[in-house]
């Protein structure tokens, strides 16, 4: 028994509240509606920039600042200088020597990297290095020459 009363809105009489308008619009008002929403809608999506001070963000950002220069100016290693020789002249040679063999450099390897770091100084100073007599060089550059000429004559 569900009867549904099904009816139309113009056959109502028009003084039924059905058919009454329930509400009313200002005079105009769909006339700018449209305009009033596109406003509305670009005024919105622009992006709106604020930037306000504090002294509490201005004391944070001036602490983290210090704390990174603090931590670069601990972290960078400091460049050594040379000694200047006034410096060593007060060292004895057993000073050194001692600190030397703690270190583990022996005297024979001192001795080595000098002679190498002075031959490299210029070509006749590697010769002298290698002991080698300058005659026995011309002799081998001539012998050397005479074994390498070919024959012109044949």
């Amino acid at each position: 028994m569900n009867a549904k009363n099904e009816f139309r809105l113009d056959e109502l009489p028009p003084e039924h509240p059905l058919r009454q308008v329930p509400f009313t619009a200002p005079d105009g008002y769909f006339d700018t509606l449209p305009s009033r929403v596109q406003a509305h809608v670009t005024k919105k999506s622009r992006p709106v920039l604020s930037i306000s001070w504090s002294w509490q963000r201005t004391a944070a950002s001036l602490a983290g600042a210090s704390l990174i220069a603090l931590l670069i100016w601990q972290t960078l290693p400091q460049r050594q200088e040379s000694l200047p020789g006034e410096a060593l002249a007060g060292v004895s040679n057993e000073m050194i020597t001692a600190y030397l063999e703690e270190q583990g450099v022996s005297a024979y390897e001192l001795a080595d990297s000098q002679q190498l770091h002075s031959s490299l100084g210029s070509d006749t100073t590697a010769i002298e290095f290698l002991n080698v007599n300058p005659v026995d060089i011309q002799q081998h550059i001539k012998e050397y020459n005479v074994q390498d000429i070919p024959n012109q004559g044949s």
